[in-house]
């Protein structure tokens, strides 16, 4: 079973590779693969044991005899992030993830369905990959967690990549409308002109980030994309669900200022005729003149952009929350089984 989106993805990869790989675990079983997508209860993603007992209740009534859920949600087990959980009595594991990091991801849920497996069946054998870096801890359920502060990092980079903020940058079709306009008529001032050659590379690298931030900050305050702990979700769950988002939206928001730049720039090389700026700056202009124009334009564009992120669509932005994405998913929770199962 599989959480709707990414999760079902990497999911029904593993369906392709895994009923000829888990020959390998036991030669004597017939191995038959399905697939489901289904959005699991709020409440019960607050810890793993919460998620396998709403597992093992929404297969009550199905014919199975071990149960993989590969989920998106971060979970961590004494502040450390769990990659897999294994209840061998309820004959569930569970993957997240998030804690795979951002490359790489189903070769590595592969090996950790496959080391799943064979824990599950109380087999001796596993891939080795799985074990690379993890360590075991104890109690009804086991848990195979992350080390150190690199854990933690690649929890986050996993996050991230959940996020998709490649999406965000294709979605933000206002946000680019309102930069554009903002800088054509940057391009047509010869005050611009003038200020973008004493600008300097110190002053524009300062600009560039403060465009940025001035963008996600607006998305952030003006969609209410911050997390506060409340309820069931948890202060350190809060904090890092709010660090995912804040990286989602910088790197969008990078992409979108660095498409931006290249075609600022294209546009200024083919408007502005030397022979316009030079009188204007006393001298002819070389390329990189254009580049640092196209750099001073796209920065303050950017700013005036900010404006356009509250016109975007909420649910366009909102994916680009970590929790909000989560509860959105419980909203359109939907179940269904994988042809071929």
């Amino acid at each position: 079973m599989s959480d709707p989106g990414w999760p079902t993805d990497i999911a029904r990869r593993l369906k392709a590779d895994l009923v000829g790989l888990l020959s390998g675990v036991r030669a004597d079983v017939d191995w038959r693969v399905s697939v489901n997508s289904s959005a699991v209860a709020l409440a019960a993603q607050a810890d793993p044991p919460s998620m396998v007992r709403a597992l093992t209740e929404r297969l009550y009534d199905r014919t199975w005899d071990l149960a993989l859920f590969v989920t998106d949600l971060p979970y961590r087990a004494n502040a450390r992030p769990v990659v897999l959980m294994l209840s061998r009595p309820e004959r569930v594991g569970l993957v997240s993830l998030p804690s795979l990091g951002c490359f790489r991801v189903s070769p590595r849920a592969r090996d950790a369905a496959l080391y799943a497996v064979s824990e599950l069946l109380a087999a001796t054998a596993g891939p080795t990959s799985a074990r690379e870096g993890v360590q075991r801890q104890g109690g009804t359920e086991r848990y195979l967690v992350l080390p150190g502060r690199s854990g933690r990092l690649r929890l986050l980079a996993g996050m991230v990549r959940a996020n998709r903020p490649w999406l965000l940058f294709t979605g933000l079709s206002r946000v680019l409308a309102v930069v554009f306009a903002t800088a054509s008529f940057g391009l047509l001032s010869s005050d611009v002109w003038n200020v973008s050659r004493h600008l300097g590379a110190g002053r524009a690298c300062a600009l560039t980030f403060l465009s940025i931030t001035a963008v996600v900050a607006w998305l952030v305050i003006d969609h209410e994309l911050w997390e506060r702990p409340r309820g069931r979700l948890a202060r350190h769950q809060a904090q890092l669900y709010n660090m995912a988002t804040v990286v989602t939206l910088y790197l969008g928001i990078a992409f979108l200022y660095a498409a931006l730049y290249v075609l600022i720039a294209l546009t200024a090389l083919f408007v502005l005729a030397p022979g316009t700026l030079g009188p204007v700056l006393g001298h002819a202009p070389g390329v990189a003149y254009y580049l640092s124009l196209a750099w001073f334009i796209t920065s303050m564009a950017t700013v005036g952009g900010a404006l356009g992120a509250g016109l975007e669509d909420d649910q366009v932005v909102r994916q680009a929350a970590y929790g909000e994405r989560q509860r959105l998913g419980q909203r359109q929770d939907t179940t269904w089984p994988d042809s071929g199962g």
